[in-house]
């Protein structure tokens, strides 16, 4: 008897708490969800504040509780009329785009290479890499200027893309190689039994396989050529067109008093097609690392 009573009461007990655990779910809902909204209210209040800059005129444009007159586009028709945004806007997503191909092209290329193959070189080609990562880039700024003027390449797209590219594929080719780690031999060996040369099976069965990680590599590094200011203010500073970093620095200080208005009307506008971009994309970038990570 006194066995089946203490199994009722801790029965009683294991409900009670299993009861309190229930009510509780709504209210720790409630409060993750709040605390949700909160810190999204937080990220986009500078995003808001940014938005809301373009449309103010100078006696409003530091003061954060003005609401202006969305209607009013004079900032944005000031900055179109001084500026040649759209020619700035083609020739950064050039840039990018073409940048973003041949450190793909070349990074997938290397790292397939330093992946598969056991030669001694190679290895020392991966070390290479690996100790490119902790030169800083401003060590080679002055070699990099006398190279652009001796090849009279200097302010020329050319020149920032070729930088650009060398640049990135050391990082790149490291991802690359780690990730083709993770892709079966046996794949590449039936190729070779159908005929396929490297090249065939580099281009039909590997690089198809790639897919999340070159996703990862566009998605992670084309804001920092799309946003870079240090390369086109060194390399592209004369050019007959200024990408959107240097058009927005340019137009600064053509003015003595700057009209912050219009200043904020090229910046939003430069910052749109990344924005898209990111919402556009965000779920390959997302499923990049995670594969990665689970394969790795």
């Amino acid at each position: 008897m006194r066995a089946l009573h203490t199994s009722a009461r801790a029965e009683r007990q294991a409900d009670r708490i299993s009861a309190g655990r229930t009510a509780s779910l709504p209210t720790l809902r409630v409060a993750s969800q709040a605390a949700t909204w909160l810190a999204g209210a937080i990220f986009l209040a500078p995003f808001l504040l940014f938005f809301l800059n373009t449309f103010k005129d100078k006696s409003h444009i530091f003061d954060a509780f003005y609401m202006p007159d969305l209607t009013d586009l004079s900032n944005y028709r000031t900055m179109l009329r001084n500026t040649d945004f759209f020619a700035s806007l083609s020739l950064t997503v050039v840039i990018c785009a073409v940048t973003l191909f041949f450190i793909v092209l070349f990074s997938s290329m290397a790292g397939y290479i330093i992946s598969r193959s056991e030669r001694r070189w190679i290895k020392w080609m991966y070390a290479l890499f690996a100790a490119g990562q902790i030169i800083p880039a401003q060590s080679s700024m002055l070699p990099l200027y006398k190279l652009g003027v001796a090849t009279h390449l200097i302010n020329t797209p050319v020149f920032l893309i070729i930088i650009y590219v060398a640049g990135g594929t050391a990082f790149a080719s490291l991802f690359f190689a780690a990730f083709t780690r993770t892709i079966p031999q046996a794949l590449e060996e039936s190729a070779f039994i159908d005929g396929c040369g490297r090249y065939q099976t580099f281009f039909r069965i590997i690089l198809p396989l790639l897919r999340p990680a070159t996703a990862t590599i566009v998605t992670t590094t084309v804001y920092w050529y799309w946003n870079d200011f240090q390369g086109p203010l060194i390399y592209l500073n004369a050019g007959k067109v200024a990408p959107l970093m240097m058009s927005v620095y340019k137009f600064m200080g053509a003015n003595a008093t700057v009209d912050w208005g219009p200043v904020y009307a090229l910046c939003f506008l430069s910052a749109i097609p990344m924005i898209l971009f990111f919402l556009l994309t965000q779920k390959y970038l997302l499923k990049g690392l995670v594969v990665g990570s689970v394969k790795g």
